[in-house]
């Protein structure tokens, strides 16, 4: 990975990819986020700071092909919990049956 950006705006993402939130980095990330500006959202970026260690070592990725969730945003966050309490046994039952009461 030579490249990353965060939160870019609507239509100017440079690809289809995109970061799921799951990192192994070395420990030189910490210095940098010790120093990191504010980025994308007035928030202290992780992929800022990404960035800078990409372009002093070599950096990769995994492209995984399962279902995500944009657990950034409040439906996403929400879906992915009812994706998950349907997914178990022990859940699921009770929980198809909550929901069936909520929606009425």
């Amino acid at each position: 990975i030579t490249e990353m950006v965060e939160k870019p705006a609507k239509g100017t993402a440079p690809s289809n990819l995109y970061i799921t939130g799951r990192y192994i980095l070395q420990p030189e990330i910490m210095d940098l986020l010790a120093a990191q500006e504010r980025g994308a959202g007035n928030e202290i970026q992780l992929t800022d700071s990404m960035i800078k260690l990409a372009g002093s070592q070599d950096f990769y990725g995994l492209k995984f092909n399962g279902r995500t969730y944009d657990c950034g945003n409040k439906v996403g966050f929400l879906t992915a919990n009812a994706a998950f309490a349907l997914d178990r046994p022990d859940l699921a039952d009770d929980f198809r049956a909550a929901l069936s009461e909520l929606l009425q």
